[in-house]
């Protein structure tokens, strides 16, 4: 899976391999990364040094603390930065808009029901892929014209969740 990670002015593109294999700009690191006991601390070895990360997450974002600095970091795999090309080529867009799922997964949450009025960016379908809850946004403000999914519903690629007029 390949993350673009940013962090102020600075953006880093990593692929981690299904091997565990972890390349940075395409030159392969010697890395190891262990959670601990405490979920928001972990160790790292890069290299020949030894690290230890505290990492919290803060709204959308990461706060990253390593050697006493904290660093606000944006994480994005390439199903994050799929949507985002999606939610900008939408954004603009008139008519109806199809909110499907990128991945197969379980529908945990449905948050907006036919008529609601809705924000551009307000959470309309939570939906969980591998052990993550991912939060479907509108694309852009507009109102709910169908709810095509329920709570506990089992979704396949492509699924159209909500549709926005």
């Amino acid at each position: 899976m390949k993350y673009k990670v940013r962090s102020g002015e600075s953006t880093l593109e990593i692929d981690i391999d299904r091997n565990g294999e972890i390349r940075m700009g395409g030159v392969a690191l010697d890395a190891d990364l262990q959670p601990s006991a405490d979920p928001t601390l972990y160790s790292l070895i890069l290299g020949h040094r030894s690290y230890q990360l505290r990492v919290e997450p803060v709204e959308e974002r990461y706060r990253v603390q390593i050697e006493g600095i904290s660093y606000d970091v944006l994480v994005e795999d390439e199903r994050a930065q799929l949507l985002g090309g999606i939610k900008s080529a939408s954004a603009g867009a008139s008519g109806e808009v199809l909110v499907k799922s990128p991945m197969p997964g379980i529908v945990i949450d449905v948050a907006v029901k036919e008529g609601d009025a809705v924000a551009s960016g307000q959470t309309l379908v939570v939906v969980e892929s591998m052990k993550m809850h991912n939060e479907f946004a509108a694309p852009r403000a507009g109102t709910v014209k169908a709810v095509r999914v329920v709570r506990g519903d089992k979704v396949a690629q492509s699924a159209i969740l909500v549709v926005l007029v």
